[in-house]
């Protein structure tokens, strides 16, 4: 396809922003650093100081600073995030951390920089929409039995290596209602994450931050500790469901972090 005709190819398709605002009071999970962001230079102090050595008098720049973990917002986990044992995928990771990340990880384990621009077929799996429902309730347990369902009700087929999207409908509370958010979400109970981590993908991403119910690590380890697959939280999948989307392409560019275990990232879905 040439570049000319990719262009007009694209031009007739939808893009869906998945991803979360950040601000400095935005929704973190309890054990981690605050989100902070602040404006380390002012236009008049600039300005000023410019004029005063004579660079280009008049002119002047704004910077902003953030102060962060990479598992604020919308973000991408590595398997090497979590460990069992102080093992992920079967090795020790102790021998490979240093204050300045994780070096010379031994394969299939490797660190944010590796990770390539994503470009994979996605497939939304409506769980509320499934149940009949705009929401789920609070802390219920995504079975394997509404995945299976939603998938079949959807009329979607997951393959191996694709992008699974899985919607609770708690993203629409980011903004909102802090609480409820951090609190009372609804995600997979532990079967439904062995049955998407037998599923084979390549990314599984989710609209809330704890992924599981009731016990969030449970499917943390069965998804990325055990089976070593690309994990996203706390996008924004309610635009994609009300469109009813429920096959996409998305695209996800996570920063390359030398050592880095997660990634702030803005993925997009195309349709």
């Amino acid at each position: 396809m040439s570049g000319h005709s990719l262009i007009d190819s694209l031009s007739a398709a939808r893009v869906y922003d998945l991803g979360q605002a950040y601000w400095p009071s935005m929704p973190v999970h309890p054990f981690d650093p605050p989100f902070q962001f602040f404006l380390y230079r002012y236009h008049e102090y600039v300005r000023k100081s410019f004029d005063e050595m004579g660079i280009q008098p008049g002119f002047s720049d704004a910077i902003s600073l953030i102060v962060t973990s990479m598992h604020s917002g919308t973000h991408f986990d590595l398997p090497i995030h979590m460990s069992e044992d102080l093992k992920v995928m079967g090795i020790d990771v102790t021998p490979y951390q240093r204050d300045t990340g994780f070096v010379n990880l031994p394969e299939p384990l490797h660190s944010m920089e590796k990770v390539p621009p994503l470009l994979l077929r996605a497939v939304l799996l409506d769980v509320p929409a499934y149940k009949g429902v705009d929401v789920l309730p609070e802390r219920y347990a995504i079975t394997p039995d509404d995945l299976e369902g939603a998938a079949a009700t959807q009329g979607v087929s997951i393959g191996e290596g694709d992008c699974i999207l899985i919607r609770t409908g708690y993203g629409r509370y980011f903004e909102t209602d802090r609480d409820t958010y951090l609190n009372k979400w609804a995600g997979l109970d532990d079967e439904a994450a062995r049955w998407v981590a037998a599923r084979r993908p390549k990314l599984v991403g989710i609209d809330n931050l704890s992924l599981g119910v009731p016990a969030p690590f449970t499917s943390h380890r069965v998804i990325l500790v055990e089976a070593g697959i690309y994990l996203m939280k706390s996008l924004t999948l309610e635009t994609l469901a009300a469109d009813r989307t429920y096959v996409s392409t998305v695209v996800v560019l996570p920063l390359k972090i030398k050592g880095g275990e997660a990634s702030l990232i803005r993925p997009i879905a195309i349709a």
